[in-house]
């Protein structure tokens, strides 16, 4: 682990082709986590008792989302427009487009669903692509890990393409992608900021943290960099 310390505003990193960045996406491109903003759009009570379940290890999150989402009594056209309400952090589009120039490869992971992570990237202007294009996509599109889900006249229907038979705390393992990918790479930037972070965060070589990402990193005395938005983290890359 190289060593940064926690909230320093000198920590400058030359970005290269032979770095690998990680980047969550609720909380961290998203403003907010986008389930946690529809729950307290509707006041659903229920799915944060089992939001508290989740966090507590009581169940995975598969479980979790499945639970919390069968709780949704929206009609297609109003869900969408509510993922459309939410903000975006528009400064993502400066950081993945300095990725890009330097040819470093950067890969969305996310323990959330595509049906609103593709949506709201491409309110960014990216097109998203599975992740295992990464080596080969070039920056013709933003390759991205997610679970599926599919609107249906029943409800959403998720499945876990990502999940880990070594890991059933997560529907998509963020450190399975992790310790495939960097073997391609020198360096593993990692930047997220909730609890499905924690695990990835211990492996990658330099860490952006926020919320209970960088309280996680404090509390075990792990080196990271503290962020509120992207604006933050471009002044440290050269």
């Amino acid at each position: 682990m190289n060593s940064y310390t926690t909230a320093t505003s000198h920590t400058k990193l030359h970005i290269t082709h032979s770095d690998l960045v990680i980047c969550d996406f609720d909380g961290t491109i998203s403003q907010e986590d986008v389930g946690i903003a529809v729950i307290e759009a509707l006041d659903l009570q229920e799915a944060w008792e089992v939001e508290m379940r989740w966090r507590r290890g009581e169940i995975g999150s598969m479980e979790c989302l499945a639970q919390q989402w069968a709780l949704v009594d929206l009609s297609a056209p109003d869900l969408l427009a509510l993922i459309d309400s939410l903000p975006l952090d528009q400064d993502f589009a400066a950081f993945a487009g300095l990725c890009r120039q330097r040819q470093a490869g950067l890969v969305i992971v996310s323990d959330g669903l595509d049906i609103y992570v593709d949506r709201m990237l491409e309110r960014l202007g990216f097109r998203p692509c599975p992740g295992n294009e990464l080596l080969e996509a070039q920056g013709s599109c933003l390759p991205r890990f997610v679970n599926h889900a599919e609107l249906t006249p029943g409800g959403l229907v998720i499945t876990f393409p990502h999940q880990s038979d070594r890991c059933p705390l997560c529907g998509n393992c963020k450190t399975a992608h992790l310790f495939r990918l960097r073997r391609h790479f020198r360096r593993t930037i990692y930047i997220g900021d909730g609890y499905s972070d924690h695990c990835p965060a211990r492996y990658a070589d330099l860490v952006f943290a926020k919320a209970h990402l960088a309280d996680f990193c404090r509390n075990q005395g792990r080196p990271y960099v503290a962020f509120d938005d992207f604006s933050d983290i471009l002044p440290h890359l050269t």
